[in-house]
């Protein structure tokens, strides 16, 4: 069952003996268990506040009954797509079970000991881990199948966690529930994919969210509850491999194709098993240290605008940013802050992250090296994922996020998409993503939303025809990026083309111009050229994302509940029509305005030009559109 011969490589090969080497004689969580109050009372008395609030919680549990499970409201989903009834119930579970451990643990005076008991046995023999939604047949939830989701995972870390951290003051009913389940459900499956001859779960090999999602929590629940050390070393070092994969949904520049949301989901529960790794392994493998990963922790140094404002891309909520525990402790890491703290803490070895970092400043692998001199710069390019970030100077207020590309898992339709910010708020562009996912989500009628597919974002639409699938069409075309950078104005330029199905087009050019002179003012200019015989009938869109006023023909205000106000002049080759739309979808609401031209030519153009609000629409002469 063990491949001795078994290796990895992260910066440098990791084989089956330099784990072993290591790796701690008997099952060992992260830190140390509960009873060791040697270890465990000084970080407790310098956590006064979370301590005293975990108390509370769990005395609160104490007079009410653990939640039920209920069969009818997991089942939901399966019948009309409903994820959230199932979901909160499941999350009300975990969470109740979740604050007594945390409580018996840092008072380890027996107060929550048998409530918590009876809450694990059953936690632990409740119909399924797994989301309906991950789920869609119920082969786990009727036995006929097993699998490890995302919440499954957390779900082991929990129960590993719960062993570790509290021995023998379980009882041996409690920790044999407990052990069962883990090795039906979770663990011995989970082993079988690792280091036996089972097929892998898909997200084992898959660039996503998953991937680092599930390998974090599994990670927890095997170095907890596997006996036998050898196992635990060999399985160990196949996680080591197969994380790797989490990295492939990066561009070689650091993107990440899922994101801001999903950055922080994913890349959180990484750091957490990256400092588990170096934890388990006495600082000798740090999943950290390799080429890519560098750039991808200083994300959230590279793709910010002003104020931590973020373009939300993809499946971003509006208005997410990235997360600060995640980016201080990506920092500490690389030796970029003298502030650490705990990147995740959705997991229970998270929460103890928490209390112990900022207290200890422990440096589980050796202090990395990162050049983040781009972090301070006007802009930032990100020249594989086609992605532009343009900063505003101390004078001029705009800011702006121009994508081209970077399209994969939990991408919309949105080549040549922006994000526009004016006095640190974003007031123009992209919308985000949905503020909850139902059945249709991530299924065949996904891009049905216009949330989602691009005739509500800020792109053109070329003969009636919205934009093509767009990963599917980045895979098939290499899109590029051209700029131009000085002190007071920087452009970027692509073509569209290829993201439209229309045999007609010839060219989509969209020239963004950042200007940071005065207060700053940036130009949208969209340059259509259909084939020879073909005539224009062409649209651009720009998207408020506050109150939009139109002040006549070719003009109009977007105005922002926090009082910012931005003046929006339309100009084009041709006559032109401005229609605007309210949209609503997935809770989102925001406007579409279209400004079309139709005519006989070959080539037509408009431009979409955003000024602060108190400026006027007048244009000098040359920047009248040719």
């Amino acid at each position: 069952m063990v491949p001795i011969n078994a290796f990895t490589c992260v910066a440098v090969c990791v084989t089956f003996d330099d784990v072993l080497a290591v790796l701690s004689d008997d099952p060992q969580g992260y830190a140390m268990p509960c009873s060791n109050r040697t270890f465990w009372q000084p970080i407790l008395d310098a956590n006064g506040k979370a301590v005293a609030a975990a108390r509370a919680d769990g005395r609160k549990h104490m007079n009410h009954t653990f939640p039920l499970w209920r069969d009818d409201a997991y089942l939901l989903y399966s019948l009309n797509g409903d994820r959230a009834a199932g979901e909160t119930m499941m999350a009300k579970r975990h969470e109740f079970a979740r604050d007594l451990l945390l409580a018996e643990c840092y008072d380890m005076n027996g107060e929550f000991l048998s409530k918590l008991e009876d809450s694990l046995v059953s936690y632990a023999t409740q119909r399924t881990w797994v989301l309906a939604a991950h789920d869609p047949k119920l082969d786990v939830f009727y036995g006929r199948s097993v699998f490890v989701d995302l919440n499954a995972a957390l779900v082991s870390s929990f129960f590993g966690s719960a062993l570790y951290m509290l021995g023998d003051a379980l009882s041996l009913e409690t920790t044999t529930a407990i052990r069962d389940a883990l090795d039906a459900r979770t663990v011995g499956p989970q082993l079988d994919r690792l280091v036996g001859s089972a097929i892998p779960f898909w997200w084992q090999l898959h660039a996503s969210n998953w991937n680092a999602v599930c390998f974090n929590g599994m990670t927890s629940a095997i170095l907890t509850a596997v006996d036998d050390k050898q196992v635990r070393a060999a399985a160990l070092v196949a996680i080591i491999d197969q994380s790797q994969a989490y990295l492939g949904s990066f561009f070689d520049d650091g993107y990440g194709a899922e994101g801001v949301g999903y950055y922080n989901y994913g890349f959180e529960e990484f750091a957490e098993l990256r400092e588990k790794v170096c934890d388990a392994t006495q600082g000798t493998v740090d999943l950290f240290d390799n080429a890519n990963v560098g750039t991808i922790a200083h994300l959230s140094q590279l793709l910010v605008m002003r104020n931590q404002n973020v373009a939300s891309f993809g499946d971003a909520h509006a208005g997410l940013r990235f997360s600060y525990p995640l980016t201080q402790y990506s920092l500490y890491a690389y030796g970029d802050s003298k502030i650490v703290a705990a990147p995740n803490t959705r997991s229970v070895p998270g929460k103890l992250m928490s209390l112990l970092l900022p207290v200890t400043m422990k440096r589980s692998c050796p202090e990395l090296y990162f050049d983040s001199r781009g972090s301070v710069q006007l802009r930032h390019v990100f020249e594989q994922s086609k992605i532009a970030v343009f900063r505003g100077t101390d004078a001029s207020l705009f800011d702006m996020t121009f994508k081209v590309a970077g399209n994969g898992g939990h991408s919309h339709n949105d080549m040549g998409s922006y994000s526009i910010a004016f006095n640190n708020t974003i007031v123009l562009g992209d919308a985000g993503g949905p503020l909850y996912y139902d059945a249709q989500s991530f299924g065949t009628k996904r891009y049905k939303s216009p949330l989602i597919n691009s005739y509500g974002h800020p792109v053109p639409v070329v003969a009636n025809k919205n934009q093509s699938e767009a990963a599917a069409v980045q895979k098939k075309h290499k899109f590029t990026l051209a700029t131009t950078f000085s002190a007071l104005e920087d452009t970027a330029t692509t073509d569209l083309a290829a993201a439209y199905a229309e045999p007609a087009l010839k060219r989509l050019q969209r020239k963004v111009t950042f200007s940071r002179s005065g207060l700053g003012h940036i130009s949208i200019d969209d340059t259509v050229e259909m084939q020879p015989g073909a005539s224009v009938n062409f649209e651009t869109v720009f998207t408020p994302l506050g109150a939009w006023t139109s002040t006549g023909a070719n003009s109009g205000l977007v105005r922002m509940k926090s009082g910012d106000t931005v003046l929006v002049c339309i100009d084009a080759s041709a006559p032109f029509s401005v229609q605007s739309q309210v949209l609503s979808s997935y809770n989102v609401t925001w406007t579409r305005v279209g400004v079309k031209v139709a005519s006989a030519k070959q080539t037509e153009h408009i431009k979409v030009k955003v000024l602060p609000g108190s400026a006027t629409c007048a244009l000098r002469t040359d920047e009248q559109l040719s």
